[in-house]
């Protein structure tokens, strides 16, 4: 069961309230989550690759002439 973090270790692992995480689920704009019996899990992997996925790169541009 180390591949699944619980509501708690997810929230801290993103640096976010329980209460975001509860929001993003509810919004559905979240990481992956599964059910074990009434408690969510979030598996680890799918966890850091949904916020990879997520990620931006800022690009910077360049003023020529200035």
């Amino acid at each position: 069961m180390n591949e699944w973090m619980s509501e708690q270790e997810a929230a801290a692992e993103a640096h976010k309230s329980v209460r975001t995480m509860r929001e993003w689920r509810k919004k559905r704009t979240g990481p992956p989550y599964s059910f074990f019996g009434r408690t969510i899990r979030y598996h680890r992997p799918t966890f850091i690759e949904h916020f990879k996925k997520n990620q931006i790169m800022p690009v910077r541009k360049f003023r020529r002439g200035a």
